[in-house]
């Protein structure tokens, strides 16, 4: 399998014993480009280059772990984690869309006529200027679509022309090598150890209580890179075989706690499958929390267990572990087992209930019984790759007295609104042995206010707002409960105008279209033509490189002549935008060597200063 990560959350250490493909291995400009690397330049989606590499890679590894060609909307999904500030995204969806599962058909066979004689284009349906030959040479301004220049085509027409390396595969060396831990001493005395058993796990704990778990750094290097966090002792968990089961088992499913949140998506999607809906409703509750979940490459290598022992306040997760009722289990050094309650675990900002010598093993989240009731939400300033500003986990069991359905056991919790994820104690109390119908709403309103309370200065403003989601939340709940029992002729149904209310938000794939004016000056100007620097920016190609002397403080005399004639041309029309900056700027921007690798233009200019 390949999966696509953030470099720069993943450290050196953790990559021993993988095989690791940067964008400057798939293809470059000696090699020639890959066929991802050469659409996205095709389709213009490379401007400054700065997020290219993440997009390219993003989508390479979609397409080679995937058995067959990916959907539109994995596609998008996968690029999910990736942000693009030039673009609009919308030329690098199209230069992706041509990888996604289509009728090629559609896209290879002759276009279709209408009665009027004007093609038809086979990807809208509606008359297609770039077929018609006399229409676009009759009027050398029209506007034209789209379609002109990002015409769809099947995936084997973009086949890298210049591309003529094979795929990379898994190197055999890497296959053959057997694992072994590890021990690594690094700089300030940190110590780096990576276990193979749960025993050695647990010895390695033994002697240093203190020491920080880590399986996908997602937490621990934002801490060490930006909050100046100091961990004198790091133990990686991602070869503890113990620590990453995936079972179903009588009493529901045991999830490792070093099981990454990918896995864990795949491993639902087969259990709701097998299972059916009447046992998962809290799967699917979960499942769907994590399609908003941060982005691929997050979910990709954090873990289950560093979510909840991380115990943000603003956590997806931990709301519904608790309203789910899960327990977690908890071993220690003495190879001790117990086992607490999701609702306990949670004792403080960032603090839980786990001792330092012991380590979080796995959670079991249980079935769902008939009538049973799981819901999951989330607010946050956009869907993808965002934290919530108020999230929920909601849980009812609702049974049948006296010829009534009313409320036997229930479930609110809230996160984003305090230190911990709060549990609506006096709302829970409320609501059990009653008829969930609209009449008992305005109470439940009413003590929501008093179980969720939020001070005019509470941490993260806009109190107001976030005040009304959890009410928000809760009447959903509501409405969503009262519709699946109408749907089995329980209760009444719903009215039209509060449908919206219970239906999961789905995005639709994204589509978009551009318009321009063709406009023939006999130049490159305001022509649709691929920007010279995109063929480098693909690959990540440096435009500088360390120059080595036996003599200090010396002048470099010349560069150009050890480039070939397409560099020259590239760095002479590069060379007139370095002119225009400031000398300042210019030694401000060197002091890191990523400028210099991702700033041509300083090149050129720090060229000419002797």
């Amino acid at each position: 399998m390949h999966f696509a990560i953030n470099a720069c959350l993943a450290p050196l250490y953790s990559l021993e014993g993988m095989h690791i493909i940067t964008v400057e291995g798939i293809g470059n400009c000696r090699r020639g480009l890959h066929p991802v690397q050469e659409r996205l330049a095709e389709a213009h989606g490379s401007q400054c280059g700065f997020c290219t590499p993440g997009f390219v890679m993003s989508m390479y590894a979609l397409l080679r772990s995937s058995k067959q060609p990916p959907t539109k909307e994995q596609i998008e999904d996968s690029l999910a984690g990736n942000l693009c500030r030039c673009t609009g995204y919308r030329p690098i969806i199209d230069a992706f869309g041509v990888f996604a599962k289509t009728d090629d058909s559609l896209y290879t066979a002759s276009p279709s006529e209408s009665a009027n004689g004007k093609a038809i284009c086979p990807s809208t349906g509606k008359p297609c200027l770039c077929r018609n030959e006399t229409d676009v040479n009759g009027n050398e301004s029209s506007l034209l679509s789209s379609v002109k220049t990002y015409l769809p085509s099947s995936y084997n027409e973009i086949d890298g022309n210049a591309y003529n390396e094979k795929e990379l595969i898994f190197p055999p060396e890497l296959q053959l090598r057997k694992i072994m831990p590890l021990r690594l001493n690094g700089f300030n005395g940190v110590r780096w150890y990576r276990p193979l058993k749960l025993d050695q796990l647990l010895q390695l704990k033994s002697c240093y209580p203190e020491a920080k778990l880590i399986i996908g750094n997602s937490e621990v290097g934002v801490e060490t890179e930006f909050k100046n966090a100091q961990y004198g002792v790091m133990i990686s968990v991602t070869h503890v075989p113990e620590l990453h089961t995936l079972k179903v088992e009588e009493d529901g499913l045991r999830i490792g706690s070093a099981v990454r949140l990918a896995q864990l998506q795949d491993f639902l999607k087969k259990v709701i499958a097998e299972r059916g809906s009447l046992q998962t409703s809290s799967c699917q509750a979960i499942l769907r929390q994590l399609k908003w979940f941060a982005g691929t490459q997050i979910r990709n290598v954090a873990s289950v267990g560093g979510n909840i022992c991380t115990a943000s306040p603003i956590s997806d997760l931990n709301p519904l572990w608790m309203s789910t009722g899960a327990t977690f289990q908890i071993i220690d050094v003495n190879n001790n087992v117990r086992t607490t309650v999701a609702k306990d675990f949670f004792l403080g900002y960032r603090k839980v209930d786990l001792k330092d010598d012991e380590v979080l093993l796995s959670v079991i989240l249980p079935w769902t019984r008939p009538f049973e009731y799981v819901k999951e939400f989330k607010q946050a300033h956009r869907r993808q790759d965002d934290i919530a500003l108020v999230n929920a986990g909601m849980r009812v069991h609702i049974t049948e007295a006296e010829g009534n359905w009313i409320v036997s056991d229930v479930s609110i919790v809230y996160g984003g609104v305090a230190a911990v994820p709060l549990t609506a104690g006096k709302t829970e109390s409320f609501l059990v042995g009653k008829k969930l119908d609209y009449g008992l709403l305005d109470e439940a309103f009413n003590l929501l206010k008093e179980d969720i309370p939020l001070a005019e200065n509470a941490p993260g403003g806009m109190v107001e707002f976030r005040s009304s989601l959890t009410l928000s939340f809760f009447f959903k709940f509501f409405l969503y409960v009262t519709h699946e029992m109408n749907t089995k002729g329980l209760s009444e149904g719903l009215d039209v105008a509060n449908m919206s209310a219970i239906q999961s938000y789905t995005r639709p794939v994204t589509t978009g279209t551009q318009g321009y004016e063709l406009v023939r000056q006999g130049t490159a100007v305001g022509q649709p033509m691929v920007h010279l620097s995109a063929m480098l920016q693909l690959p990540n190609f440096p435009l500088g490189s360390l120059v080595s002397s036996s003599q200090k403080m010396c002048p470099v005399l010349t560069i150009l002549g050890q480039l070939d004639s397409s560099k020259k041309r590239i760095l002479g029309q590069l060379s007139m935008m370095g002119r225009f900056l400031h000398l300042m700027s210019l030694l401000v921007l060197a002091r890191s060597l990523e400028s210099l690798w991702q700033t041509p233009m300083i090149m050129q200019k720090l060229l000419q200063i002797k």
